[in-house]
C-alpha cells in the first residue's frame, strides 16, 4: 500500500487531505529554501547570495500559481470534467521532494561545491578538477529528488486530466518548459 501511495498519492489520497498536506508542505518548504539559501525555480534550484524571505515566498508563489494555471489550463483542454483542486495539489504535492534535496545546501555545501567546479570551467582546468566522491553522491541523490518531482508532476497532471494519449504528456512536458521560461523571466524581473 505505501509503495502505491508513493507511486501515485493523487489516486490514493484524498484531495482534501493531499491539499492540508500539501499547504503544510509548501510553508514548510518556503522556510527550509529560506535556512538552506536556495531559490527554487520549477526546472531548477539557484543558490542565493543575500536571503530574503519576503522574496521567497514571492518566487514560491509565482511559480505554484503559473504551475497551477498552466496545467488547469490544458488539463480543461484535455478534459473538461478537470479540477483546479487536483491540479493544485499535484503542484504542493510535487514540490515534496525538491524541498527536500534543498537539504544538499546545509552549510553551503553544494554552492561552495558548485562554485569550485565553475571556478575549474572558468579557468579552463575542468578537465583536471575532480570533484569529491560525496559532491557526487549529493548530486546524484538531488538528480533522483528532481526525477521524482517531474514523475510527480506528470503522473498528478495524468490523474487528475485522466490523460492517455501520446499528445497529451507531450502537452505536459513542453508547457513545462515553457512555463519554466516564463516563470523565470518573471522571477528575475522582480
Amino acid at each position: 500500500m505505501k509503495k502505491n501511495v508513493l507511486l501515485n498519492p493523487f489516486a490514493k489520497i484524498e484531495d482534501k487531505k493531499l491539499l492540508t498536506l500539501g499547504l503544510i508542505a509548501y510553508i514548510i518548504g518556503i522556510f527550509i529554501a529560506f535556512s538552506m539559501k536556495m531559490e527554487l525555480q520549477i526546472l531548477r534550484i539557484n543558490p542565493l547570495s543575500t536571503i530574503d524571505l519576503p522574496k521567497i515566498l514571492l518566487n514560491h508563489s509565482v511559480i505554484t500559481i503559473c504551475l497551477s494555471l498552466a496545467f488547469f489550463g490544458i488539463g480543461k483542454i484535455i478534459n473538461k470534467k478537470t479540477r483546479f483542486i487536483d491540479i493544485l495539489n499535484t503542484v504542493f504535492i510535487a514540490f515534496i521532494p525538491y524541498y527536500i534535496s534543498l537539504f544538499q545546501n546545509i552549510n553551503g555545501y553544494l554552492t561552495n561545491e558548485t562554485e569550485k567546479v565553475m571556478d575549474a570551467l572558468r579557468q579552463g582546468t575542468i578537465l583536471n578538477h575532480t570533484p569529491s566522491f560525496l559532491f557526487i553522491m549529493v548530486t546524484l541523490v538531488g538528480l533522483l529528488f528532481f526525477i521524482y518531482y517531474i514523475y510527480l508532476l506528470f503522473i498528478g497532471f495524468k490523474t487528475a486530466t485522466h490523460s492517455k494519449k501520446i499528445w497529451h504528456y507531450v502537452l505536459f512536458f513542453a508547457t513545462l518548459v515553457v512555463i519554466d521560461l516564463i516563470v523565470s523571466m518573471i522571477i528575475n524581473s522582480i
